[in-house]
């Protein structure tokens, strides 16, 4: 069997002579790919009446654990509430076990809720180390020096 491709817009002659209307193609523009910025890539073409098959598929849902690692991590990095962060660590680590079991989504807000409530804790702990410890220094320099009594 013999075929042939025509230009766009043309008819076609059957062999008993009756005129065929020309096939409708839908061409999409060329898209560029982000891996190689002139590389063109093609969509794939509609040919006549059919439509482009859609696949739908359910989305994994977000673990409830995470959100709540990330915010209790942002209220504890942002203010002096650093006990909220040791509970942030606790929900994140939870929320790290249950997506792995689970397949679920949300492992990126746990990590940078367990960021966020690591550093918090840290830099609270360092700060209240560091403020006690100059005051104990001050008191202990003026003891040294003698003009002082501590009663």
């Amino acid at each position: 069997m013999n075929t042939r491709v025509l230009p766009l817009g043309n008819t076609y002659t059957g062999s008993k002579g009756s005129v065929h209307a020309p096939v409708a193609v839908h061409t999409p523009a060329p898209v560029h790919t982000p891996a190689h910025p002139h590389a063109l890539v093609q969509a794939p073409v509609t040919y006549g009446n059919r439509a482009p098959v859609v696949v739908y598929q359910q989305v994994a849902p977000t673990n409830s654990s995470s959100i709540v690692a990330l915010v209790l991590g942002l209220i504890s990095f942002i203010s002096s509430f650093f006990f909220l962060g040791f509970v942030g660590i606790i929900f994140g680590h939870i929320a790290r076990s249950q997506i792995k079991a689970r397949g679920e989504r949300g492992n990126g807000m746990a990590v940078a809720g367990l960021w966020l409530s690591y550093l918090s804790v840290l830099f609270w702990i360092v700060f209240w180390l560091l403020y006690f410890g100059v005051i104990a220094l001050v008191i202990g320099a003026s003891i040294a020096a003698g003009n002082a009594t501590v009663s």
